[in-house]
């Protein structure tokens, strides 16, 4: 079974404001699912650039870089396409080991979930 990315949200982008593309950090939603099937799953991450990463290490000097998608410059269609691109290829036996490896490149919304 093979992923393929249903939707990609910037909850925290307002589109009517400017913002410097060069130096931004973002929250991503992606909603996955397998091709051909129905549901989706939810995963998170963050879209950051250099200098917003620069910004946040004057703050803190670490940062764990687990979930990020680190770009030269933000741009939701640039990290659509990016997201799309790397989870398109996900591609594995079960559902479960697609979540797995999807859950590599962002939060699964049941990562840490044990029945």
């Amino acid at each position: 079974m093979r992923a393929e990315v249903r939707r990609v949200r910037f909850p925290d982008l307002r589109f009517d404001e400017l913002f410097d593309p060069r130096n931004t950090l973002q929250l991503v939603e992606v909603s996955v699912g397998v091709v051909g099937e129905p549901g989706e799953d939810q995963y998170q991450m963050t879209a950051c650039t250099p200098a917003a990463l620069a910004d946040l290490l004057v703050r803190q000097p670490f940062q764990v870089g687990r979930h990020w998608l680190f770009v030269a410059e933000f741009s939701p269609a640039l990290v659509e396409a990016a997201l799309r691109k790397l989870i398109g290829n996900v591609e594995e036996t079960s559902r479960a080991e697609l979540a797995e490896k999807i859950g590599r490149i962002g939060l699964w919304e049941f990562e840490d979930y044990r029945d």
